[in-house]
C-alpha cells in the first residue's frame, strides 16, 4: 500500500518530480509549514480519482484569477478611448494588442503561482493567489507549460508592433517586459524585498499605458507619436498604476505577519505595522491626485468629474477601515487586497460612467 504522506530532504534527486506533481496517477500536495527555513518537504498523495475539485474550466479561471484583470483591462479601454478622441484608432491593431495584453497577464499570474510553488512561498500560510497546485487540482508543470504558452502568445501579437517602430517605444515595449518578467518570476529578488509595488506601478501604469498608445497610434500614423502625446498618454497610465501600486501594497500588508514568519522581505515587513498604514493613506491620496492630474492637464472634460467623484467615495470607506486598524492580527486586515481589488473595479466603472455621459450628454462634454 502507498504510503500517504513522503519527506523529502532539499537535496534529494525526487524532490523536483513532486513539486512539478511528476507523479502519476497521484496528486502531490506539499504541506503548510511555519516557516520557510526547513530542509526537508512533507507532501500528502492522493489518487487522482479521491480529488474533490471544481470543473476544469473553474478551475483554470481560477488559476488566471480573472479579478485581477482589471489592472490590465482599465488603463487598456483609457488608451482605446484616447485614440478615438484622437481619430488614431484601428480596430484590427487594438485587438491584437489587448490579446499581447491579457495573455501577458495571464503568463504573469501563472508563473506567479508556479514560482511561489517551487520555492516554497505557498508553504507558509495561504498567501494568497489561485492555490490550485497546492490543492492538487493542477500540476506545476502544467500551469509552467501554461505560462509559457500565454507569454508566447503575448510575444507572438507584439511582434508586428515592434519591429519598424520607434526606438523610444521599443524601449517602453522592453521595459514593461522585462517589468512582467521580474514581477512574475522574481529572478533578482525585488519581488520580495519590498520593490514589487515599484515594479507594479510601472508595469499596470505608464508603461502599459504608453506602450499601447505608443503600438496603435505609431502604426496608424507614425508621425502622430509626438513627444507630447505619448507623455500624456503615460500620464493617464498613472491612475491605475497607483491603483496597482495600492493594491499590491494592501495584499502584502494583509501578509505583513506570515510574510514575517517566512523570512520574505517584503516592504511591510520592512517598514513595521504603523509605517505600512501611513504608505497606504499614500497609496489613496496618489490614486486621487493623479485623477485630478489627468483631469486638469491631460483630459480637462466636464464628464471627467464622474471618475473622480465615485473613486472618492470608494476611497473613503476604504481608508476608514486602514485607519480602524490597530494591529496586525486585526480581523479588518483580512480582505484588504479584496478591497483594493473592489476600488479598481469601481475606477473601471467611473470611467465607463464618464464615457456614456460624453456621448449621450455632449453639453458635459466640454472643458
Amino acid at each position: 500500500m502507498t504510503e500517504r504522506f513522503l519527506t523529502l530532504s532539499r537535496g534529494d534527486s525526487r524532490l523536483p518530480d513532486f513539486l512539478n506533481g511528476d507523479a502519476g496517477d497521484t496528486a502531490v500536495r506539499p504541506l503548510l509549514l511555519s516557516n520557510l527555513q526547513a530542509t526537508e518537504w512533507t507532501f500528502e498523495l492522493v489518487p487522482v480519482n479521491e480529488i474533490s475539485r471544481p470543473h476544469w474550466i473553474i478551475v483554470w479561471l481560477k488559476a488566471l484569477r480573472p479579478e485581477t484583470l482589471v489592472l490590465s483591462l482599465a488603463p487598456a479601454a483609457a488608451i482605446a478611448i484616447w485614440l478615438m478622441r484622437q481619430n488614431q484608432f484601428d480596430a484590427f491593431l487594438m485587438i491584437q494588442t489587448l490579446v499581447g495584453v491579457l495573455a501577458l497577464h495571464a503568463a504573469v499570474n501563472l508563473f506567479n503561482d508556479y514560482h511561489d510553488h517551487v520555492r516554497g512561498w505557498d508553504r507558509v500560510f495561504e498567501r494568497g493567489g489561485a492555490r490550485v497546485i497546492s490543492r492538487g487540482w493542477l500540476r506545476a508543470r502544467d500551469v509552467k507549460r501554461a505560462a509559457t504558452a500565454a507569454f508566447a502568445i503575448a510575444m507572438i501579437a507584439g511582434i508586428p508592433l515592434v519591429f519598424g517602430k520607434l526606438s523610444f517605444g521599443i524601449a517602453i515595449a522592453l521595459l514593461a517586459l522585462l517589468a512582467s518578467l521580474e514581477f512574475a518570476v522574481g529572478k533578482f529578488g525585488l519581488k520580495y524585498r519590498g520593490f514589487a509595488e515599484i515594479a507594479a506601478w510601472f508595469m499596470f501604469g505608464p508603461l502599459l499605458t504608453g506602450g499601447l498608445y505608443w503600438a496603435v497610434a505609431g502604426s496608424v500614423d507614425p508621425t502622430s507619436v509626438t513627444a507630447e502625446s505619448l507623455f500624456a498618454s503615460m500620464m493617464i497610465g498613472t491612475t491605475y498604476g497607483s491603483l496597482a501600486l495600492l493594491i499590491l501594497h494592501l495584499k502584502n500588508f494583509e501578509r505583513i505577519l506570515a510574510d514575517g514568519r517566512a523570512g520574505l522581505r517584503t516592504w511591510p515587513v520592512r517598514a513595521g505595522f504603523d509605517a505600512s498604514k501611513t504608505f497606504a493613506y499614500f497609496c489613496l491620496a496618489l490614486v486621487l491626485a493623479c485623477n485630478a492630474f489627468v483631469f486638469v492637464f491631460v483630459d480637462p472634460i466636464t464628464a471627467r468629474l464622474i471618475p473622480m467623484v465615485i473613486l472618492a467615495f470608494g476611497v473613503g470607506p476604504l481608508a476608514a477601515r486602514i485607519r480602524s486598524l490597530e494591529s496586525p492580527v486585526a480581523g479588518r486586515m483580512r480582505g484588504l487586497h479584496r478591497a483594493g481589488l473592489g476600488l479598481a473595479w469601481l475606477a473601471l466603472l467611473g470611467f465607463a460612467a464618464s464615457e456614456i455621459a460624453r456621448v449621450f450628454l455632449p453639453g458635459i462634454s466640454n472643458p
